[in-house]
């Protein structure tokens, strides 16, 4: 089911739930309301009754005592025999009391019935209703007792009242209709339910669109993400609301632009790992044709001495590149799964170091290394450190003409970001200077002025397998993988590597070193 019908129904049920219970209360209350002034008539009617009725029997009491001759004189015995006649005449005289007073006080549907000792002398009731035995537990005179009973399809109030004449109880019970109230609850509750299908009719048409409108832009996610499941990654969710649906909206842009971008690191990962298989084929296949077409000339042809000694020094010169090529291998696949130990050295020693190792292949091509080294001590792998400078400086030499000059300064400088120069390639992944805040940092720049690169050549520098003058690179005998060892060794040491590069005026390659 979706959401916009859950909505729908949820509000249906809750809304028919309260309008239920506030009709309910509603229609209780008036028809408690209307019950109680029956009640109260009825009431009133008894006491009209009761006491027109008890007014008759004193004008009777009265009269007999008017017309009785008395005596100061008299015996018990006839006390007692005056009272038994009293108590017989006025059981006699009741029934056309009752009738005088059904006469005078009687209204439209309302009757009443006496009782005298226990015994029902009058009622002007012509259907003679069975009175309730509930009418006459526990009264007494004064209280009233009232009960309702439906008869032929009417509701009566019976109320009934108690004197006490003559040591004999009088109960006079009075029968009003209160249909009325009934009635009028029927009417009510039929009014009230086609209320309730009016309103139900035109809330479910309001909450449809209503909720149709509320959920279009849950609609929207669920069309985007099915987009993206089938593989479309550039499709975002356009909501501009800013409740909570614009902000899961906003979430979820987020989100597929997060997806977009791991996905893309992927795709950029497997064409890496193909190009470098297919690089790395290739770099071997062209050492190892070499290796084997002089060996197999070797072994196919007496050559003379000066060849064969040619000969070997190609087969010699290939397999040093094919060691070479190996040993950074597995320095950058060690570097890419290891953490790397530091310890404090003194930048001054490390680049004198550095400068030794490279010293005799610079002399080699006549070149002269000019250094400017400030000393002090950071914390970083010596070894590893050295191995990306050595890296740097045998590319500053193959890079070189013989005869020129190289350059090595190292510094202390006050911010990070100022000696970055924009528009400049970076290399590594390391934090920026503003995330780090860092202010000081070492730099060392390593400056040649042979052949440069280009901007592009300079931005795929770190690749492996990547040499921007293949010819020069594997006469040198070059492999392609010295700036990816590089890149893995800087961004152990949270280092940034920036390169600037003209062709034909030389190369400059930066490197900052947190403090």
């Amino acid at each position: 089911m979706k959401f916009r019908y859950k909505v729908l129904f949820t509000n249906l049920i809750l809304l028919s739930l309260g309008l239920g219970l506030v009709g309910y209360l509603m229609i209780h209350k008036n028809f408690e309301l209307a019950k109680q002034t029956q009640l109260k008539n009825a009431i009133v009617q008894n006491n009209l009754v009761q006491s027109s009725v008890e007014y008759e029997l004193l004008q009777l009491l009265n009269s007999v005592s008017d017309n009785s001759e008395t005596s100061n004189n008299n015996t018990d015995n006839n006390n007692a025999e005056k009272s038994s006649i009293s108590a017989s005449s006025i059981a006699a005289q009741l029934p056309q009391i009752g009738s005088r007073v059904s006469s005078s006080v009687r209204s439209r549907d309302s009757f009443f019935y006496i009782y005298f000792d226990g015994e029902k002398v009058y009622t002007d009731d012509k259907s003679d209703a069975r009175i309730s035995d509930t009418l006459f537990k526990n009264l007494t005179t004064g209280n009233k007792n009232y009960v309702i009973k439906e008869e032929s399809q009417k509701h009566y109030i019976y109320v009934t009242s108690q004197s006490v004449i003559d040591e004999k109880n009088l109960w006079i019970v009075s029968k009003c209709d209160a249909s009325e109230a009934y009635t009028l609850l029927d009417e009510q509750i039929n009014y009230f339910r086609l209320i309730i299908i009016v309103i139900l009719i035109a809330e479910s048409a309001a909450m449809y669109f209503i909720s149709r409108y509320m959920t279009k832009p849950l609609e929207k996610l669920n069309h985007v993400s099915e987009e993206i499941a089938q593989g479309d990654y550039a499709t975002r969710v356009n909501v501009k609301s800013h409740d909570e649906i614009g902000l899961l909206a906003q979430k979820f842009n987020i989100m597929a632009q997060a997806v977009s971008d791991h996905v893309d690191e992927l795709n950029d990962m497997v064409h890496r790992r193909e190009q470098f298989v297919a690089d790395f084929t290739h770099e071997i296949k062209t050492p190892m044709t070499s290796i084997i077409g002089y060996a197999d000339t070797m072994r196919s042809l007496e050559l003379p001495r000066e060849e064969q000694m040619m000969a070997l020094g190609y087969i010699f010169s290939e397999g040093k590149r094919l060691e070479s090529m190996s040993q950074k291998l597995f320095e950058l696949i060690y570097l890419r799964r290891h953490d790397i130990k530091k310890e404090r050295v003194h930048m001054a020693d490390l680049c004198a170091e550095v400068v030794k190792v490279v010293e005799p292949a610079y002399e080699n091509r006549h070149l002269t290394i000019e250094t400017e080294i400030e000393d002090t001590v950071l914390t970083v792998n010596r070894e590893l450190l050295v191995t990306a400078l050595v890296n740097l400086m045998d590319n500053a030499r193959k890079a070189s003409e013989e005869g020129q000059q190289v350059e090595v300064t190292g510094k202390i400088v006050d911010n990070m970001a100022c000696n970055i120069p924009k528009d400049k390639t970076d290399i590594g992944e390391a934090e920026s200077a503003d995330d780090r805040k860092c202010t000081r940092a070492y730099e060392i720049c390593i400056i040649d002025h042979g052949i440069g690169m280009t901007k592009e050549q300079a931005e795929r520098i770190c690749d492996e397998f990547y040499m921007a003058d293949k010819s020069r690179a594997r006469k040198e005998g070059g492999a392609g993988i010295g700036m990816s060892l590089v890149a893995i060794i800087l961004e152990h040491h949270n280092a940034v590597l920036s390169v600037e590069s003209e062709p034909g005026c030389g190369t400059t390659m930066r490197i900052l070193l947190p403090w």
